[in-house]
């Protein structure tokens, strides 16, 4: 009998102990006020006036180079916003490029740069290729890939010749220029007068 009283008597003070403790951890989370998650917002933690920033390749040559007047950095998806931004494509391998726009962001550690606003790449000519001007209101810009890109409206300029359309796309290793949806095509006629001995005709009066 006295082992019987004494085996209840522990299981008594168990549940007891037990029952305490689930109150004293309740009574606890209730009195103590527990903050919400913090809200990722879209804001800026840090920034530079005029700076430049240098991509290189693997080998440690650079390839291109961003300027700007304003670099605003955002944790929330580690993105960089830029004020009138001035990229320079510098491979050897390939037409140096420049690209203007009033506003661009960088995406992928720089890897992906979006110009919005007027935006403008310009391949420079040199000994075997020719300048083309290609602009729209965004233009999105894969370094490594040197790759350049749009879905909006846009146009082509290479001398005389005039291309506009809805998405391009122009690789710069290569220097081909694909039009998802052509719009409008003007290509000037080659100039033959250079090949010919005959002065060129006149105009009749």
């Amino acid at each position: 009998m006295k082992e019987r009283f004494a085996t209840v008597f522990s299981l008594l003070i168990m549940v007891t102990l037990v029952i305490g403790t689930w109150w004293a951890a309740d009574y606890s989370q209730r009195a103590v006020a527990i903050d919400p998650p913090a809200r990722k917002t879209h804001e800026p933690d840090s920034w530079s006036k005029n700076f430049v920033l240098l991509r290189t390749n693997p080998q440690g040559e650079v390839i291109n180079r961003l300027e700007g007047d304003l670099l605003e950095h955002f944790p929330d998806d580690d993105s960089y916003d830029v004020e009138m931004p001035r990229a320079f494509g510098l491979r050897a391998d390939a037409p140096l490029t420049l690209a203007t726009s009033r506003k661009a962001t960088l995406y992928d550690d720089g890897d992906r740069i979006v110009m919005r606003g007027d935006a403008v790449l310009l391949r420079l000519a040199d000994a075997t290729h020719a300048p083309l001007n290609f602009l729209s209101d965004e233009i999105v810009m894969l370094i490594d890939k040197d790759i350049s890109y749009t879905d909006l409206p846009a146009t082509a300029i290479s001398g005389r010749s005039r291309m506009s359309g809805i998405g391009m796309r122009y690789n710069n290793a290569t220097q081909q220029l694909d039009v998802l949806k052509s719009t409008n095509v003007e290509i000037a006629p080659k100039d033959t007068r250079e090949n010919s001995n005959s002065p060129a005709p006149r105009p009749k009066p």
